[in-house]
This record gives structure tokens, sequence and C-alpha cells, in this order.
């Protein structure tokens, strides 16, 4: 991994079990990611306002069900903001929610580059965020 690049991703999620599930994932494939995680979408989106263009995330991964504004509202809010300057950055949507509303909703917004269930498996993690940062899928010991 020496020498490799690191990527910078935002996972905005509130479930505790989701954010030790994801560091998990991180760890095991060794994937070069500066994680940071943020636990709602109004501070997610206060995070993004005070970065640089060279700080700001390749990968952004969030929730759909959280308190004070949902992943669909910051996906909105980020496109109006955010988008056309950081056109690059990918953006995902993650939920335990399977419902065909959800999906449509996804459907609507555009720069959303996928959607995956919680909980992720290894698999779902490597086809999504190593796949979109075209980072090598590793075997895990």
């Amino acid at each position: 991994m020496l020498g490799e690049k690191s990527y910078k991703a935002l996972f905005i999620e509130d479930s505790p079990a989701d954010i030790y599930l994801t560091k998990t994932m991180i760890g095991i494939d060794n994937i070069p990611i500066e994680a940071h995680f943020i636990k709602n979408a109004p501070k997610a989106l206060e995070y993004l306002a005070q970065l640089s263009d060279d700080e700001f995330p390749e990968i952004i991964i969030t929730d759909v069900n959280m308190p004070m504004m949902n992943g669909y509202e910051f996906v909105e809010i980020y496109r109006e903001q955010f988008h056309n300057r950081h056109k690059n950055t990918l953006v995902f949507i993650s939920s335990s929610s399977i419902r065909r509303e959800d999906q449509k909703l996804i459907e609507r917004l555009r720069i959303v580059k996928g959607y995956f269930e919680k909980p992720f498996s290894l698999e779902a993690f490597q086809n999504y965020i190593q796949k979109a940062l075209k980072v090598p899928v590793t075997a895990a010991a």
C-alpha cells in the first residue's frame, strides 16, 4: 500500500453499528481511504462547505433514514451547493429499506451513482466502493 493514492471518503451515518461495520470493511481490505464519519446530514453539509477543493472527498455515502434531514434531502442540497464544483465526487445512498418508492427517488436523483442495502457484505463494499474508486479488489485473509 506504500505509495498508493489515498482516497477521501465521507460516510453520513447515524448508526454506531453501521459505522463500526464500515470501519471494519475498510480495515479488512486495506482500502487506502481516509474515512470521515459524520452522524447527520446538516453537520455533513457544514463540513463539506469548509473544505478546500483538494480536501473534498472523492466518495460520499449517505444513509437514507436519519433524524433532522434524510439522505434524499441531503443529496438535493448537495446537488445545489456542491455538485457543479465537484462533479467527480461519487455519491451513493445506503439503506436498510428496499421499498419501491426509495428506488424511484434514487432514480430521480441523477447524481447518485448507486444504492446498496444495509447491512452490506464485504462483496457489496467491494462492488460499490472499491470499483467506484478503481481500487484493486484484494482477497480478505
